[in-house]
């Protein structure tokens, strides 16, 4: 599904001028290029997206017909739906300021719980939810981030993200109170008693959330520039989801092997 959506994204992105109208692409933002360059056709990747989906769909009707389960059905069909409403017409999520907010709920809680229901026998639980909210924030702030040197050509094409439709100082604010709820949201989970205690392991990552902040506030006008803080942002969401599972791996190893309970869960 989201090689589906990344290839069906640069397909209406092209067909409704937001790419071509790009004047700053960089490898983190504008599209992949390869329509505007001629590498491939729009019908070439149209066929590529539509395949990738059905090897999707082909795969999740096999899951829930191992698991019988409606959550599954339900969280199947919403990722589904988000993929493809978030740049196909008419409901094109992200040119009306929505993209973050799909983007959060397809790589959070749709994947997350999809998997955690396959695995757990068609349950769902909300340590599951949690856990995944970290991992949904900072992704979205990965697309938010990206965004920012598209905005002159995406406004032209009227793709009214958020960068498009906020003031510089509002865009950082917003970043900063994203990465901070990532981080809280695993305190809050730890303190709550549904997260283990070597989840907070996460926050060790907190300079990268500082140096994104400080890249924004150099260089928000200068795209090219903006390419490390980009960079640094993603090192920021795979380091908590890596540090995050590193808390589980020593939760899991403290029941079965360290018998260091209550300490590390």
């Amino acid at each position: 599904v989201h090689l589906g959506l990344n290839v069906a994204n640069d397909v209406f992105d092209t067909i409704l001028g937001a790419d071509d109208a790009n004047p700053t692409p960089t490898k983190f933002s504008g599209g992949s290029r390869v329509l505007q360059n001629a590498l491939v056709t729009v019908r070439e990747m149209s066929m590529l997206a539509l395949g990738c989906y059905a090897v999707a769909a082909l795969l999740g009707f096999l899951l829930i017909l191992q698991r019988g389960s409606t959550a599954l059905v339900v969280i199947s069909a919403l990722g589904l739906f988000i993929s493809l409403a978030y740049t196909m017409p008419p409901f094109k999520l992200v040119y009306r300021g929505l993209g973050e907010i799909t983007t959060a709920i397809g790589f959070g809680p749709v994947m997350l719980l999809g998997a955690y229901v396959v695995q757990s026998g068609g349950s769902v639980s909300l340590e599951a939810f949690l856990a995944s909210l970290p991992a949904a924030l900072l992704v979205a702030m990965i697309l938010y981030v990206n965004e920012i040197p598209d905005r002159v050509g995406d406004a032209k094409a009227g793709k009214r993200t958020l960068p498009v439709r906020w003031s510089q100082r509002t865009v950082i604010r917003v970043f900063d109170i994203a990465a901070g709820a990532s981080f809280l949201a695993v305190v809050v989970g730890v303190v709550a008693g549904l997260l283990p205690l070597p989840g907070l392991l996460v926050l060790v990552a907190i300079p990268l959330a500082v140096r994104v902040h400080t890249g924004l506030v150099r260089f928000y006008d200068s795209p090219y520039a903006l390419m490390a803080t980009m960079a640094t942002n993603i090192q920021l969401h795979l380091c908590v989801g890596i540090l995050l599972l590193l808390g589980y791996l020593l939760a899991i190893a403290d029941q079965t092997v360290l018998g260091l309970r209550p300490f590390l869960w």
